[in-house]
């Protein structure tokens, strides 16, 4: 039995490939790897799986066998699929843009034809499009279909228009912010995966895909594998063995090889190829965001054993000086970078609650507001306006004194805190959204201060009414600066209410009603719009 290969030499040996040019490669790997096939078919194997170019997951770089196909020209047919253009192409296929005239819509196409790689590049394709099509998650890539195309395999999924993780290292001035929400989005794909019972094993900054619409995805499965509590024995068959259909997703991937993902997102197990579990992605993933919202890799080390070495000891390199980024988001993704597996969080989703919640305590981003929610809220908010606009004022129960104005303003406001209570979780995922929280609690607590001053003065219900319009235009106008055009105009509905009020008492209670109305609906519809 020849011994394990050494990872820092199949990283050099790997890293030293890539400076080739593709059809110089194998050549230089034979004279390198001479009397040593183990290591070239491992080096060879994971040129073959990636996809870290700088042009990511679509256009990562592709090893071509001699004699591979001309690329397909635009308007050649692929089933259903008319091809636009070629997109790039993989380490697990070619990928071409394409179009579904059936369903009108652009779609990614990963082909596979006969000749063009090796023969478990074909089944690593299919294994790709068998994980990925078990999952239904807006966070990850989907896959439309699978089919034959002259003996060989096509995959069509959503053609995701937009750049990479690693594309957003240099944007200023919010990067950390910007890269931290996107590995937010992809993380919750992930977790689905997991949910599904299935290992991803090769997560990277070029294997997620943020589209023009905001939107992360998590992409190339094509390294994932059912999780079990060890790894099949390695087949002696060679690299082109045969892979059963029903074990597709079970069976490894490069038989016979010793590494399976890019060697810089490893988790230290599956450097070693000890089991690969969620955990280990749970690393693959922490990598991949610190060195996104950081700019560096989180182990010190100028090649590959270096850095294992600190990730087996936990030595996590120190924030660079003058980093922006929480301390509080390093320390979660220095749990997920422990060593040993036991010692990371329990459930990606736990992780990705934490990096959430501070990514809403120190950014303008709104992660996870969705609309259904925003509905439900301004429904009840402003269901507590009528309440507050009506019933507070003589509609429903008389209000002839101002004890019964105050009266009444203690129900509403004990209705409006009990609504934000409700609501926390929303209202605090964005520093928007915990000010427009604040701005309520400060209207309701003015509202009450005013109605109790009120009754101690004995002051006429149709002059109270009337301050508390100028009252609460007051503080709409002092939140202004830090929230929507919403607050400026919800402050001079109110002022001019609050003027009308004052000019006819007589009809100050439904001049009441108009402006707090009025401000209600301008700050739920313009909340709605941003």
């Amino acid at each position: 039995m020849s011994p394990p290969l050494d990872p820092s030499e199949v990283e050099a040996l790997f890293e030293a490939a890539l400076e080739e040019r593709h059809e110089h490669r194998r050549a230089f790997l034979e004279a390198r790897c001479a009397g040593r096939p183990e290591l070239l078919r491992e080096v060879w194997s994971l040129l073959r799986s990636d996809g870290a170019l700088p042009d990511g997951f679509l256009k990562g770089a592709a090893v071509a066998l001699p004699g591979r196909d001309e690329p397909l020209s635009p308007g050649a047919r692929i089933g259903r699929f008319t091809v636009l253009a070629k997109a790039g192409q993989g380490g697990m296929g070619v990928v071409y843009a394409a179009y579904d005239a059936e369903l009108d819509r652009r779609v990614a196409l990963k082909l596979i034809a006969p000749g063009r790689f090796d023969p478990d590049d074909r089944a690593r394709l299919v294994r790709e499009a068998q994980v990925m099509a078990r999952l239904s998650h807006p966070n990850v890539v989907p896959i439309y279909e699978i089919g034959e195309h002259e003996r060989g395999v096509f995959v069509a999924m959503e053609f995701v228009d937009g750049r990479t993780l690693r594309d957003l290292r240099g944007e200023q001035p919010r990067a950390w912010e910007a890269a931290l929400a996107a590995g937010i989005q992809a993380g919750r794909g992930l977790a689905a995966a997991h949910l599904e019972g299935l290992v991803h094993r090769d997560v990277k900054p070029d294997n997620i895909l943020i589209g023009k619409d905001g939107r992360a995805r998590i992409a190339d499965f094509g390294l994932a594998r059912l999780h079990v509590e060890e790894d099949r024995p390695l087949s002696s068959g060679g690299p082109g063995a045969e892979i059963p259909g029903e074990d597709a997703l079970r069976a490894p991937l490069t038989v016979g090889s010793a590494f399976m993902g890019t060697p810089a997102y490893m988790a230290p197990e599956q450097a070693e190829r000890r089991p690969v579990t969620a955990r280990s992605d749970q690393w693959s993933f922490c990598a991949t965001l610190y060195e996104a919202i950081y700019g560096e890799p989180p182990f010190e080390g100028d090649d590959i054993r270096a850095r294992l070495d600190g990730a087996r000891r936990d030595l996590l390199r120190p924030a660079p000086a003058g980093s922006k980024v929480p301390a509080r988001v390093r320390g979660a993704l220095a749990r997920g970078l422990r060593a040993r597996p036991e010692e990371r969080w329990p459930r990606l989703d736990d992780l990705l609650g934490v990096l959430a919640d501070e990514l809403a305590r120190s950014s303008e981003f709104d992660l996870t507001v969705s609309r259904r929610e925003r509905i439900r809220f301004g429904l009840l908010i402003g269901a507590l306006g009528v309440v507050m606009a009506t019933v507070g004022i003589g509609r429903v129960v008389p209000v002839v004194r101002p004890v019964d104005l105050f009266a009444m303003g203690c129900v509403t406001a004990l209705a409006g805190l009990t609504l934000l209570r409700v609501f926390r979780r929303p209202l605090s995922k964005s520093a928007v959204n915990r000010r427009i929280g604040h701005v309520v609690k400060v209207l309701l607590v003015a509202m009450l201060l005013h109605r109790a001053l009120a009754v101690i003065t004995d002051e006429p219900v149709e002059r109270a009414l009337a301050t508390n319009l100028l009252l609460f235009a007051a503080v709409h106008a002092t939140a202004a600066p830090s929230l929507p055009r919403a607050s400026w105009l919800a402050a001079a509905l109110c002022a001019a209410c609050a003027t009308a009020a004052a000019v006819f008492p007589e009809h100050a209670a439904a001049i009441y009603v108009t402006g707090v109305l009025g401000s209600l609906t301008i700050a739920i519809v313009v909340w709605h719009l941003e």
